[in-house]
């Protein structure tokens, strides 16, 4: 995503000049993104590494995420305000190439406050700020009220796959800044979910549909079985006695 003045303030921050470099602050860290325009967050975004103080999330992020991306998109025939993000989920074992990975679809829409704020209320009410980040990154602070807590994730994208070291680091403090957990980042050599990926709600309304097919199947298969029981049982006496 960034426009002129995200790249100018970036590249502000990580110029270095020997010594005369002025160590970075948080606030200078975690200043919220100037955007001109909301055009330049549309598109797609890869999932590159998120942190949060959710409990066990890090772990279900390592164990069970094989990738991710997002496309930003505005709405046709709506309001100017109103984005839609549709979110594609990689699952699986990933971290022990067992049993490959299933792709999973999750659609929200957002409502934009300013072009660097954004909230959602499905599947739960969540905010969401864009934070300075490296030129073409978009990096989301998000705070959700969960079970009767409040918590903070702050998840990178990019439109590359892979980041420099400069530009991980650059997160990485802004991690610190928020006294977060250590980021769990995602291997960029995994494939990625097509964008053919069906939502979720059509996902398990076909499992509905492919469990009631199952069940209807029951009662002919235990008529089957009934008759082949019946058959292995009777018929050497039919053969015995005529």
């Amino acid at each position: 995503m960034m426009l002129a003045v995200c790249v100018t303030v970036v590249l502000g921050l990580l110029s270095v000049s020997g010594s005369q470099a002025a160590p970075l602050t948080c606030e200078d860290l975690l200043r919220p993104l100037e955007l001109s325009s909301v055009t330049q967050t549309l598109g797609k975004w890869v999932y590159i590494a998120e942190s949060s103080d959710r409990p066990f999330w890090e772990q279900i992020l390592y164990t069970l995420l094989h990738s991710a991306w997002i496309e930003v998109s505005v709405p046709v025939s709506t309001q100017n305000n109103i984005l839609d993000i549709a979110q594609f989920y990689g699952f699986g074992i990933s971290h022990q190439n067992a049993f490959g990975f299933g792709c999973s679809r999750i659609d929200s829409n957002f409502t934009l406050h300013d072009n660097s704020t954004w909230t959602s209320v499905i599947p739960i009410p969540v905010t969401e700020v864009l934070l300075t980040t490296c030129s073409d990154c978009l990096l989301t602070l998000e705070r959700w009220d969960e079970d009767g807590k409040t918590y903070t994730s702050l998840t990178l994208y990019s439109r590359r796959r892979e980041l420099t070291a400069t530009e991980l680091d650059f997160y990485k403090k802004q991690v610190d800044c928020l006294s977060l957990p250590p980021a769990t980042f995602v291997d960029p050599k995994k494939d990625l979910c097509p964008d053919t990926t069906p939502p979720i709600e059509d996902q398990i309304a076909k499992e509905v549909e492919n469990a009631v097919e199952v069940i209807s199947e029951i009662p002919r298969m235990l008529r089957n079985t009934f008759e082949q029981l019946k058959n292995s049982v009777y018929q050497p006496f039919s053969d015995i006695f005529g």
